[in-house]
């Protein structure tokens, strides 16, 4: 008990303290808006977004009729293997991951791709250029 009290006001004192050591809060945002406004967001192509999401719904949709429905109509109570559709269940967990797999290639894609943007005064072109 004698260590615990100056432990806790200490660990106190200095997350009270803390943040007078982050400075002007209008240059900060100023800062963090500027840095903003220099990296654009780059958008995933919709031929890869749909798509992608649209398997990642359809197969979790499967694989959850497959392996919650029995052929019974009941929910599954014991034996999995024997009361539900396994198969089924396991082509969408398959088909899940396939979407999954075209979201991450057309993130990926959407990185290496040029950022143009257009605003008053301004035109900037950005590329990443590696080798």
């Amino acid at each position: 008990m004698g260590l615990v009290r100056p432990l806790v006001v200490s660990l106190t004192i200095l997350g009270l303290s803390t943040s007078s050591f982050a400075g002007d809060l209008r240059e900060s945002i100023a800062s963090n808006a500027q840095q903003q406004a220099q990296a654009s967001p780059r958008k995933m192509d919709k031929a890869y977004l749909v798509p992608g999401a649209v398997m990642v719904v359809a197969g979790m949709a499967m694989a959850t009729y497959g392996f919650l429905h029995t052929k019974g109509g009941e929910f599954v109570s014991g034996e999995v293997s024997k009361e539900a559709n396994t198969g089924l269940g396991a082509a969408g967990l398959a088909l899940a991951g396939a979407g999954g797999a075209v979201l991450f290639f057309g993130s990926e894609r959407s990185k290496r791709a040029a950022s143009v943007t257009i605003a008053p005064n301004r035109l900037s072109i950005a590329k990443h250029v590696s080798w």
